[in-house]
């Protein structure tokens, strides 16, 4: 069973709180001690820097007036550890799921490695809440989560556990 985790944090910390921080985790500024970053991908937003990373985002929402909404939606998609066996796989299947938001939201993933128990690779998908066509904030809520789930079992054929956590849930 893969397991989908959508945290959705409200709190921006003036303008380097969570969503800098959730930037930076893919591109390993905070990675855990037994974690190994394997692949970041930028959708819409340079992929080899942070701070331009978060710049390009930010310089969206300041088009669009959206600056004090929801910063960013961080989801973790952990895979089963029979299904995804290497890093490959976990990579392939990472951008297929971002597939599911790469033609409205800016977004970069990041696959890493860590023996987590039933999952050994997962991917960060941290996306900004802002549709670069039109402005409108993403919706968070129950119904679209269980659509990302089932856009994450089409991809990998196993079962997907969608899951809400909260501010300072582990």
């Amino acid at each position: 069973m893969d397991i989908l985790t959508q945290k959705r944090i409200t709190d921006n910390g003036n303008g380097r709180g969570y969503f800098r921080n959730c930037v930076g985790y893919g591109y390993k500024e905070k990675l855990e001690p037994s974690e190994a970053l394997i692949q970041t991908k930028g959708y819409g937003v340079c992929d080899t820097n942070p701070d331009h990373t978060y710049d390009q985002m930010q310089a969206v929402k300041r088009y669009y007036g959206k600056t004090g909404d929801n910063p960013v939606m961080h989801f973790v998609v952990s895979y089963d550890k029979k299904n995804v066996t290497d890093p490959d796989t976990a990579c392939e299947y990472t951008e297929q799921i971002a597939g599911f938001f790469k033609d409205k939201y800016q977004m970069i993933t990041a696959v890493h490695k860590e023996d987590q128990g039933n999952s050994i690779y997962h991917a960060h998908i941290v996306m900004n809440t802002v549709d670069v066509n039109t402005g409108k904030l993403y919706h968070s809520g129950r119904k679209e989560l269980a659509e990302l789930a089932i856009a994450v079992h089409d991809v990998t054929g196993n079962y997907c556990k969608p899951q809400i956590k909260k501010p300072g849930e582990k």
